[in-house]
Formats: structure tokens, C-alpha cells, sequence
């Protein structure tokens, strides 16, 4: 499965290329296959453009991918690639935008994103491309497709369309050779097979007797670069001549891996054209002044010379005269620095059987430094990952889960506001029934006349009254019972989230922009603080690694200098540091022996007066 990513300004557009008839009417029968937007084409575009507005500040809130197979995978029905939509968009975190999935072909879908989710939170497109490889690595195992890694070669760069195209126009579709790229690539690598550690000439006459066209790149310093192929009738649409580098024909062709297997070639013998040549270059150097000034010593053979141009020159010379070379003089030793001088032999003073064991020492503890750093570098690492945002942080998840606790006791919360509501009716309607029950009260001990005056009776009111109070009861009722609903509600929606405060959760979530921005923002802070601290400890355990190996360096220097010094002093070496260790341990003895005290006089520290009563030195 290959996912192809483009990103750009509106939906509608896309929209309308995928159900439009295509680029080369290979659109047949445009449908969509998966989404959570409904509605036409144009009403999908629609919305999705919608939310992406809600970022005026980003040039291009649409993401695309296509999703496509090859033959070997035949092809799918609408519900498989509905489940493989709906899992990519997923695993790329997606599924919290909107989006939706068309299928004009056999053996495609195409993805469109709004990168801005319902909530208007920008959803991170950093590091898409691997990430989108990633998730359809995993979809091809999951669905048992072919494995895209599989299919195309690391050997070099894969032929295109547009390449194939131009070959099938200058070659004819039926021809059955196939395009000049590959062509290359197989005479190219049956001639350096061929060749094999014959060195440059022959390669390259092997490539002029298979019909390959080639060019040295050469710097102007002289240095090879590598080669660049061609093959007759290889022209673009100007008839200009296409040349390819050795990498863009295959990875193995280049000058780096290629000269390892070409090679030299057979050396050469020192024939009189070679010895020629090489006597007039070497001619040419002294001429230039790169010669000796007063090193050489009277009497020297030239071919002793300390100046290369001088000693190449003579070395040849003798050479062609038949003459035997001089060997070199074997350098003279260098005088072997003091034990005592620190600065030239910091680890003269350590015993000789010491230093094995010291150097073990030391490696014990660079390999621990350097596990430590490893740790220390993996851990900025990962921290670094939630400071860039391209790991969900503790505070994100936090808040996910507790979106997901309410989530779970929504129905609970609604059917306690419910209640609650009920409630209120109820109590405003039994308040209401006892405003009406006390002024029939009141009317009902009037007298006859003055009911009379105000259109009523004495019968009427104590009817009223009593009616008024039946109703006043059953409100009460109500209001009790829808009490007692609302309880249990905000009982079973604290057990089905596990919160204590679930209700004032769900208020505290209807600001989940905001809260997931601080939460984003706290664990991005958290995140480089924590990555600066571990990247710190990393310098500080490199900086330990690197003392300790120039020590284990400079013991394995003194451990050699002490096996190929001369035996005799070696020996005279031990002898003083012997000494030295037997009269630093005398003096040390000295010091810590206590000078006898006479009788009875108190050690020094009991000589001490007691502080006054009273002053700093009192107890507590």
C-alpha cells in the first residue's frame, strides 16, 4: 500500500476532482466509501471547509492521501477499504476532524482531512510522511496485502510514469525491451561483473562494446566523482541526449562502491615511457624549490633524502641504472621521559602490576558512564517528543480520560438535570397551589356580603381552599419523587465515571479548547525542561567518558613504555619507585603517630573550658 500526501486551501476542490472524470478518464462510478460528514459531494466539501476556517492563520488546513494497491492485492470491496480508511485516519489522529473517503477506482481511495478537528483545535501534520508510511505498513499486515517494502527494490530509483511514457513513445507500447533506465542498469552491471579488479580501462572499453555511452566526471583537481550512462536513442523531446548519474541507474554504481570492485587494474613495470614520466615529474617538483634546504648530510645518498621530490627522483634513478637502493636509516630512539616528570608520564609513579587493574578500573567505569548516557540520551529523546507535541503528554491524556469518565455518565447527568428540573416545576407549582390556598382561606371568613361584593361565596372559597391543598400535597409528591430520581442519577453517574465531582467535570469541560491548549502547553514545557535537563546530564557523563579514556590511554602508553624500555632501567625504575612508595608510607605513619602525652593531661579536646551558664553554648 503506497500513501501519497498532498495538502491544500479547500475541499471543495478536491472533492470535485474526485468525482469529477479524472485526469485520464479513470474516474468510474465516484462514491464515498467512508467519513462521519454526510450529505451530497458538494455538502461534504462544505463542511469540511467549515471547520478549517475556524484557523484563518493556516495556509493549508486541507490534508490529502491516497491510498492505493498494486494488481497482486485485486481488488477490494467498499467495506474492506471503508475499514482501512477509517483505521488510517485513526492511527494518524485524525478521527476527531472531519473527513471523508471517495473510491472512483479499483484499486485507490482518496482522503480528505480538515486538520482542524470539531472543536477548532489544529490538529499536528509534523512528521505525516512517516507516520502515514508507518500506519500502512501495519494495515498491510492487518488486511494481509502486499507488503509495499517488499515490492519495490532498494537497488535505484524506480521508473515513473512519465518516464515509461517517453520510452513506450520512442520505442513503440509493443516493444519488449524495456525502458532505457533498466536497460542500464543490467548492461551496466554485467559489464563490472566482467571487469572485475581489471581496473578503469577495462570497464570502460567493456561498456563501449555493449553499446553504453558514458562520461568520467572528473573535478578539475584530477579526482574521480564517478560515471554518468547513456544508451542510443535516448532523447528527450528536443532530441537533446538524457544522461543518468551512476546512483540514478543504481545504488551500486557508484564510484564508491564501483571502484572497490573495477579496481586499478594490473601495476605496471618500470618501462622506459613509466620511468620517463616519472623522472620528469619528479624533475618538475625540484624545479619548483621542493627541494631540501641543508637537512641532507654530506655524503648521503640522495635517495636518503628527507625531501620526497629528492628520494623519489634518486630512488628511480638507481633503479633504471640497475643499482641497488640504499634502505633508510632506521630512525634513532627517543629518549624515554622520567617516571618523576607528571607532565610527560602522569602514571610513572604507579607499580608496574598496578596498571593492568588500573585500566580494567577505568573501563568498568566508562562502560557504566557511558549506559548511563545512553539512558540520559534516550530519555531526551522521548522527552523531546512531548516538547515538539509529537507525543500526547500526561496532562493530554488526563484530560482525554477525563472526558471519556464523563462521556461515560452523560445519560446519568442528563437524567439528573431532568429530575432536577422536575423539581423545580414541581415546587413552583405547589407554591403557586398554597398562594391560591391561602386566599380562599382568607376569603372564606368574610362575610356574606362582602363575598358577594367580590363575586364569590363562602362555599366556592372552601372548595377552592380544598383543592388548592389536595394540590399543594401531590406537588410535594412530586417534587419528592423527582428529588429522590435526581439522587440516584448523580449517584450511578459518580459510579459509572469514578469521579467524586462528575457534574462539575462536565461544566468544567464545555471550555475544552482552552483546556486542552493549557494542557498541550503544560506538557510541552514540562516536556523541554525535562529533555534540557537529560541532553545536560548526557554532556556532563560524555565529558566524564572522554577524561577516562584519555586516562586509559595514557596507562596503556606507560604499560608500553614500560615493555619496550631497555631491562636495565626498567629495573633501576622499580628500584625508585619502591623507595619512594617505602618512604611516603614512613612519613605517613610519622604524621598520624600522636606524640606521647605526659601522665595525666587530658587529650586536646577535653581541654576546653565549659561555656558560661546562660550563653550560646547552653543546652536546649
Amino acid at each position: 500500500m503506497i500513501a501519497n500526501i498532498t495538502k491544500g486551501k479547500k475541499a471543495v476542490g478536491a472533492l470535485i476532482y474526485d468525482f469529477g472524470p479524472g485526469r485520464r478518464d479513470e474516474h468510474i462510478n465516484p462514491r464515498i466509501v467512508a467519513g462521519n460528514v454526510t450529505g451530497t459531494p458538494l455538502q461534504v466539501a462544505r463542511a469540511i471547509d467549515h471547520t478549517a476556517r475556524w484557523r484563518p492563520g493556516i495556509t493549508a488546513p486541507i490534508w490529502r492521501c491516497s491510498l492505493s494497491l498494486p494488481d497482486e492485492d485485486g481488488i477490494l470491496p467498499d467495506a474492506q477499504w471503508s475499514a482501512i480508511a477509517a483505521q488510517f485516519i485513526t492511527q494518524m489522529g485524525f478521527d476527531g476532524a472531519p473527513w471523508v473517503a471517495v473510491r472512483h477506482g479499483d484499486d485507490h481511495i482518496h482522503l480528505t482531512v480538515s486538520r482542524v478537528d470539531w472543536s477548532g483545535q489544529l490538529l499536528t501534520d509534523r512528521w505525516d510522511y512517516r507516520r502515514a508510511r508507518e500506519a500502512a505498513d501495519r494495515l498491510e499486515e492487518e488486511h494481509g496485502l502486499v507488503r509495499a517494502a517488499d515490492r519495490f527494490r532498494t537497488e535505484g530509483p524506480q521508473v515513473r510514469n512519465n518516464e515509461l511514457e517517453a520510452s513506450n513513445r520512442r520505442r513503440g507500447p509493443d516493444s519488449p525491451v524495456p525502458p532505457e533506465r533498466e536497460e542500464l542498469r543490467r548492461l551496466v552491471r554485467e559489464v563490472r561483473d566482467a571487469s572485475r579488479g581489471l581496473g578503469r580501462a577495462a570497464f570502460e572499453s567493456g561498456l563501449a562494446d555493449a553499446g553504453v555511452q558514458f562520461r568520467a566526471n572528473e573535478a578539475s583537481t584530477g579526482r574521480m566523482n564517478g560515471y554518468s550512462f547513456t544508451v542510443d536513442g535516448l532523447v528527450d523531446g528536443q532530441g537533446e541526449q538524457i544522461w543518468f548519474t551512476a546512483s540514478k541507474v543504481a545504488r551500486d554504481l557508484r564510484w564508491a562502491q564501483l571502484k572497490t570492485v573495477i579496481g586499478d587494474g594490473p601495476a605496471a613495470g618500470p618501462d622506459a615511457a613509466a620511468t620517463a614520466e616519472f623522472v620528469a615529474r619528479a624533475t618538475d617538483m625540484l624545479r619548483q624549490g621542493r627541494i631540501e634546504r641543508g637537512t641532507a648530510q654530506p655524503g648521503d645518498h640522495p635517495a636518503l633524502s628527507s625531501d620526497p621530490a629528492t628520494r623519489i627522483l634518486a630512488q628511480w634513478k638507481a633503479k633504471v641504472a640497475g643499482q641497488e637502493v640504499p634502505a633508510d636509516p632506521l630512525p634513532r630512539p627517543e629518549s624515554i621521559p622520567a617516571w618523576t616528570d607528571k607532565r610527560r608520564r602522569p602514571h610513572g609513579a604507579l607499580a608496574t602490576d598496578k596498571i593492568p587493574g588500573e585500566i580494567k578500573k577505568a573501563r568498568r567505569q566508562i562502560a557504566a558512564w557511558q549506559g548511563e548516557m545512553e539512558s540520559a540520551q534516550a530519555n531526551a529523546r522521548a522527552w523531546d517528543g512531548m516538547a515538539t507535541g509529537a507525543v500526547t503528554g500526561p496532562r493530554v491524556r488526563a484530560l482525554h480520560q477525563l472526558q471519556a469518565a464523563v462521556a461515560a455518565a452523560k445519560p446519568h447527568i442528563e437524567a439528573a438535570d431532568t429530575a432536577r428540573h422536575d423539581r423545580a416545576a414541581a415546587d413552583t407549582a405547589a407554591d403557586a397551589a398554597r398562594k391560591v390556598w391561602r386566599e380562599a382561606s382568607q376569603l372564606k371568613d368574610l362575610g356574606r356580603l362582602d363575598l358577594r361584593r367580590r363575586g364569590t361565596s363562602r362555599k366556592a372559597e372552601q372548595a377552592r381552599a380544598e383543592t388548592s391543598g389536595q394540590a399543594i400535597h401531590a406537588y410535594v409528591e412530586q417534587a419528592r419523587t423527582a428529588a429522590t430520581r435526581a439522587e440516584a442519577a448523580a449517584r450511578a453517574a459518580r459510579q459509572a465515571s469514578g469521579l467524586p465531582d462528575v457534574e462539575d467535570q462536565a461544566v468544567r469541560l464545555q471550555q475544552w479548547p482552552q483546556l486542552l491548549a493549557d494542557a498541550q502547553r503544560g506538557d510541552q514545557d514540562e516536556g523541554r525542561a525535562r529533555r534540557d535537563t537529560e541532553q545536560a546530564r548526557a554532556r556532563t557523563l560524555a565529558n566524564r567518558v572522554q577524561a577516562v579514556e584519555a586516562r586509559v590511554d595514557r596507562l596503556a602508553q606507560e604499560a608500553e613504555l614500560r615493555r619496550t624500555m631497555p631491562t636495565e632501567q626498567a629495573r633501576a625504575e622499580g628500584r625508585a619507585r619502591r623507595d619512594a612508595a617505602r618512604t611516603a608510607a614512613a612519613s605517613t605513619a610519622r604524621r598520624r603517630k600522636a606524640a606521647p602525652r605526659p601522665p595525666g593531661e587530658q587529650p586536646a579536646h577535653l581541654r576546653r573550658q565549659p561555656p558560661p551558664r546562660g550563653g550560646p553554648g547552653r543546652s536546649l
